[in-house]
């Protein structure tokens, strides 16, 4: 008998076939995401935020609708 580490509900042998295959799927199917940051004044963040939030944007969403557009010229 081996002794394995970790808490038990990190382990993925106490899951059926059904339970890792459906996970397989559902890692997949996400996008692999980056970070990118940049500094910018806090007038200009408040601002930005401001207007994102009246149009129901998060910052997230405002910067890849900006650098999609970017990316269109």
């Amino acid at each position: 008998m081996t002794l394995k580490a970790g808490r038990p509900s990190e382990r993925k042998d106490d899951k059926t076939p059904k339970e890792l295959a459906i996970e397989a799927v559902q890692e997949t199917d996400k996008p692999k995401l980056k970070r990118f940051n940049i500094n910018i004044p806090a007038d200009l963040h408040k601002q930005v935020k401001l207007k994102a939030m009246q149009e129901g944007l998060t910052l997230n969403d405002l910067g890849l609708k900006l650098l999609n557009e970017y990316l269109d010229e």
